[in-house]
Parts: structure tokens; sequence; C-alpha cells
């Protein structure tokens, strides 16, 4: 269908060009976080002279750092002074949930998407492009330093933690006794569920390192009486015994189809009768459009993950969840960058 009215070159040339230097945005935020901005306003308002200073960068080069901060919202200007936004607040050390680790997505993952092309023509990720390693040799050396990993599990939380408040009040975990969270990383969803709920018991289920962060997790949280990390493989099972409620947040968009079909096997041998399964992704539409986030994340998992991976429609969901056995109850969407799929084990 023709559009009713031609698209003059200006209007082209001013969406064209927001839509070219988007990353631009991205990298000022990425560059304040790495220079420890947000830390040092956080303390006091501070001139571009003298945030330059701590911060060891040219006053001219803070100062127009500080100009585009505020254009994106995340500093405000009183006079010659700078200080942080409110939304700058969650990117400091006093922050009630640290998301200043988002800033993974301007180091890792940025190199990845400068092979877009090949991973589109050849279907598969980039890694040895990108960093000269497999995905496994890049994730082994990640396990096997403690600093890393804990920095990347911190990314982890950034979602997880509230995203795992909302859904402690969106869905009714009073019929429950036990939660299972599959492939938890450091816990943050499943914890935030256990907080809420003082009468849940919970098991964060993950590889040994991660393990290991989540029991700090969990003593930090004051959980110890109730929660625990426990080892078990994803794929060879089984799943430890005991939870009737399991959780399952950003697992399946890694894996092609007949990988989840193991992993939700798993979790429905895992459940009993009535339990419930709580999955946790941006679920597309069935023509695949949906929200920004989840759109662009179905493309991100092509240059990052096996061929297969992807964020999937409500539809396919329920063709999984059907072959292992589960019934879908709904798809709840509460306003977050993913949403809560309910299903049960009849």
């Amino acid at each position: 269908m023709k559009p009713a009215q031609k698209m003059q070159p200006l209007a082209a040339l001013n969406r064209l060009n927001e839509i070219a230097t988007g990353y631009l945005a991205s990298q000022v935020f990425f560059a304040a976080c790495k220079l420890g901005l947000f830390q040092q306003l956080d303390q006091c308002a501070a001139t571009a002279e003298e945030l330059g200073q701590k911060l060891n960068i040219h006053p001219e080069g803070c100062r127009r750092l500080l100009a585009s901060l505020a254009q994106i919202g995340l500093v405000e200007r009183e006079g010659e002074r700078f200080r942080n936004s409110e939304l700058a607040g969650f990117l400091t050390p006093q922050s009630p949930v640290a998301l200043e680790p988002l800033v993974m997505w301007g180091d890792l993952f940025y190199r990845l998407w400068n092979f877009l092309p090949d991973a589109l023509r050849e279907y598969g990720p980039r890694w040895q492009q990108a960093v000269g390693a497999s995905a496994d040799e890049t994730f082994v050396a990640l396990y096997e330093d403690p600093i890393r990993l804990r920095r990347f599990v911190q990314t982890m939380n950034a979602y997880s933690i509230p995203e795992g408040a909302a859904i402690a009040e969106q869905f009714d975990f009073t019929p429950y006794t036990c939660l299972l969270d599959v492939a938890g990383g450091p816990g943050g969803l499943s914890q935030q569920i256990g907080l809420r709920h003082p009468h849940l018991r919970g098991i964060v289920m993950d590889l040994p390192p991660i393990c290991r962060i989540a029991e700090e997790d969990i003593e930090a949280n004051g959980l110890s009486g109730r929660f625990r990390a426990q080892h078990a493989d994803l794929f060879a099972g089984p799943y430890p015994a005991g939870a009737d409620v399991i959780t399952l947040g950003w697992i399946l968009h890694d894996w092609n189809d007949e990988h989840c079909r193991t992993i939700l096997r798993n979790c429905f041998d895992a459940l009993p009768s009535g339990g419930a399964l709580l999955i946790v992704e941006s679920v597309l539409n069935d023509d695949l459009s949906g929200t920004e986030f989840g759109v662009m994340m179905s493309l991100h998992m092509t240059v990052c993950c096996e061929p297969g991976a992807r964020e999937r429609s409500e539809a396919e969901y329920r063709t999984l969840l059907e072959e292992a056995g589960f019934s879908l109850v709904d798809v709840r969407r509460y306003g977050a960058p993913r949403d809560l799929i309910v299903a049960r084990k009849l």
C-alpha cells in the first residue's frame, strides 16, 4: 500500500539521521560510566573544570560530555554546576538496584554487532571474529576470572532484580512452597520473590562458579535459612527436587527449539502435578513484531548464540510448552523489558 502522502527528503533525513547516530547516546552513557562520572557527581555537584580534574579528562571534553549527558537526561545543570538526574542515581553506589552494569552492552556485545552482516550471511554467532575465541572458550575464561564473572552476573541482576520484584506482585505465589530458579545466575529474580513472600523456600540452580556468587547474595539478602544454591546441568539434569514453581528467566532465547524442548522437559519432570512454570522472556507477535527491545534482542541472538536461538511468539511458546506436557495459561505484560509467560503442569 502506497502512503497517502510522500515523505519529504528533509523528514527522511531527520529520521534516518536519528537511526544512524543512535549509537552516539550509548557511547556517551558507556564513557560516563567507565570514567566514574556518576559516582563523582553523587558526592557533590561540580563544574566541568572541577569534574574534568577529578576524572583526569580535558575540561572542554568534560563540558561537551556533560552537555550530551544533559541532553539524554542523565545530568541536570544549575548555572555552571552539574549534578546527577534522578535517573542517573541508579548508576551510583547508593542505588537500591545496581543498573550501572548495563555498561556491559558497550563492551563484549558491542564488538559482536560489528559483524552483523556476516552473522546474517552465515547464520551463526561472531565470537571468533570479535574476540578471537569461540563462545565456549570465552565463557570458560570468564568463569575462571572471579572479578569479571562477578561483573557479568551483576548485569544479569540489573534486569532480574527489578523484574523479580514486579513478578512477585504480578503472580500469586500463595499456593506454592518452594521456588526453583533454573539457570538463575546469581538469583536476583528468585530472591526478590523470596523477599516478598516469606513462606517460600528457594533453590538457585546454575554452574558451580555462579552458585558461589548466588550463595553470597543469598546471605547478603538475609535468605540463608530459606534459600540455597545448587549445581545441576541445564540439559543433562536432573534438576533439584522439591520445587512446585520454577522460574526460567532469559534462558530459552539462548537456544534453538530442540534445546528448548530438553530444558522444558527437565522442568516438567522436576515439577509435581499442579506445579507452575514462569518463563521470563520478550514475547513477540506472530509476525515477529513487538517491542523495540524484543525485536532487537531477537537479532542479537543471531550474533551471540547458536543458530535458531531467538525471541519467540506466544504461539511458538505454546507449541514448545505443549510438546513438553505443559499448558500455557497466559502472557502477562508488566511494563518491563521482558514479559511473563505462565504455564502449568496439569
